[in-house]
């Protein structure tokens, strides 16, 4: 759904009243600044009164979205989120007594006649989803039209989720047998969750745009789209209209493993290389490479592909990078020593390349936590990976997730992602990791050296060409794992610096291949 906004005053005259924009403004600077998604904390906060309202839209009445611009020290600004339900100043502690809506997650403000109001934050709200569900079906912005109304008849049953910090997560379960269905569409509706985007840049949020097209293009291991929104407003500095989304409804997989415990567990668990739990381990990352490469095909498909830059151009955007990270990060140099000459004869191969392969969209933020291993079968053990999330890395622009990048760049992350499951799940076996990204590894490739002919079928490619290609990405995936654990090395020593021997472990592995080679 777009939704344009309207004057503020549009729904006067009903009981009881919004504030006026000024005092609306200053009753959410506080309660704002303490919220986890809130992304301006610390040195970074703004000063009081420093706030602007960009948009205000009125969903039904006493229900509003709204768009804060909060200014960024430097100059830029942030534009934020806030979806609200207005109500009467004991609604506010009559929800938190029922168990409805947490405490902090409501302030009191006065509205414009003068009397006392609550604003109770929109997702933990049923009347704003009612509102939201609403206003997507009649904008057309559906994937499953029984979906949304299903979103309508059981809003009453919704639980925001604790776990992320950047957006709001909200899960609306189907009837639990026994339980009385809100209607005809909630009884036939499986799960389903809302992630409500708190920070918005104008253009389409890769998380909507990519799942829908991956969901259109016929693909079942993403979430479903069931429906999504986008707010339209008016750029107040250039008059452009600008468009951003701002929230989507997707299916839910309730009977699944996160991908990255499940591999710290087997990692944790296992029974050597020719034990059951090893088998089920390889088994399991060979999927998920074929899992992979069929999220890069579709998204060629779906979404198109381009001309991917020069060689040498990327060569020589992975060594500024790298050059970056020593910089930030210049113990990692000294203890490891020949790094600098290693990241050179990588990044010359790669730049000696003739061509790179097309570029698509891919996931941009890919590793095993953002991965559901879905059991279909408990007893025998059977089950389908989900990939999630395709928001991209959060802190890069949108404009830089949105663009084309050569798909290696996510078996890079997921390679190294293995790492991690190896080090946190504690694997005895130093061989563990090498069998776990081998079998992913192979898996991926053997998916990519086949051709897929109209009936679906696949055939082998020619010999020649697959030791051609063998080699070309060989090379592209050695400097693309090489960039990603510098990047690593940076994050882990500003946040984890206890963790920064994971990084470090993998780039080690790097030095010790050159050095073989």
């Amino acid at each position: 759904m777009t939704m344009r906004p309207c004057p503020a005053d549009a729904v006067g005259g009903r009981q009881p009243a919004w504030p006026d924009d000024g005092a609306l403004l200053a009753a959410l600077a506080p309660w704002m600044a303490e919220r986890r998604w809130y992304p301006l904390k610390g040195d970074a906060a703004p000063a009081p009164g420093s706030l602007s309202l960009v948009g205000s839209w009125d969903l039904a009445p006493g229900v509003r979205d709204l768009l804060v611009a909060v200014p960024r020290p430097e100059g830029s600004r942030v534009l934020v989120h806030v979806p609200l339900v207005l109500e009467p100043p004991g609604a506010l502690e009559a929800h938190r007594v029922r168990g409805e809506t947490p405490g902090g997650e409501g302030l009191l403000a006065t509205g414009s006649d003068g009397v006392a109001v609550a604003l109770v934050d929109g997702p933990h709200h049923p009347a704003f989803w009612r509102a939201w569900a609403r206003a997507a079906a009649a904008a057309g912005t559906t994937l499953d039209g029984p979906g949304a109304r299903a979103i309508v008849q059981r809003a009453e049953r919704l639980r925001v989720t604790t776990g992320e910090q950047s957006n709001t997560s909200v899960v609306l379960p189907a009837p639990t047998p026994g339980q009385r269905a809100g209607g005809e569409e909630d009884a036939a509706a499986g799960d389903l969750i809302v992630k409500l985007f708190r920070v918005l840049a104008p253009g389409r949020n890769p998380d909507v745009e990519v799942s829908v097209a991956l969901a259109g293009d016929g693909w079942d291991r993403v979430r479903t789209p069931v429906a999504w929104s986008t707010l339209t407003w008016a750029d107040p500095l250039t008059g452009v209209e600008t468009v951003a989304d701002a929230a989507v409804a997707c299916s839910f997989i309730p009977r699944a493993d996160d991908g990255f415990e499940l591999f710290c567990s087997l990692a944790a668990d296992d029974d050597g290389p020719r034990g059951p739990i090893r088998t089920r381990t390889l088994a399991l990352a060979a999927d998920l490479g074929v899992t992979t490469a069929q999220m890069h095909h579709h998204l060629a498909r779906a979404l198109g592909v381009s001309e991917p830059p020069a060689a040498a151009e990327l060569a020589q955007a992975l060594r500024d990078r790298a050059a970056w990270a020593l910089r930030e990060v210049p113990t990692v140099a000294d203890r490891l020593p020949g790094l600098d000459g290693t990241i050179e004869r990588v990044l010359s191969r790669l730049a000696a390349l003739e061509r790179l392969a097309p570029a698509t969209r891919i996931h941009g933020d890919y590793h095993l936590g953002q991965t559901l291993h879905e059991i279909v079968e408990p007893e025998a053990g059977e089950g389908r990976w989900f990939i999630l999330d395709f928001e991209g890395e959060p802190l890069r622009p949108l404009a830089e997730r949105r663009k084309p990048d050569q798909p290696l760049r996510d078996v890079a992350g997921m390679l190294r992602s293995f790492d991690y499951a190896a080090a946190v799940g504690g694997a005895d076996d130093p061989g563990w990791l090498d069998a776990v990204r081998d079998a992913y590894r192979t898996a991926y490739t053997a998916y990519e050296n086949c051709e897929r002919t109209g009936g679906g079928t696949r055939r082998e490619a020619s010999p020649g060409r697959e030791e051609a290609d063998a080699r070309a990405r060989g090379v592209l995936l050695t400097a693309l794992e090489l960039d990603k654990a510098l990047y690593e090395a940076v994050y882990e020593a500003r946040n984890r610096p206890d963790w920064i021997e994971i990084p470090l472990r993998g780039l080690r592995r790097i030095l010790t291949a050159e050095a073989s080679a």
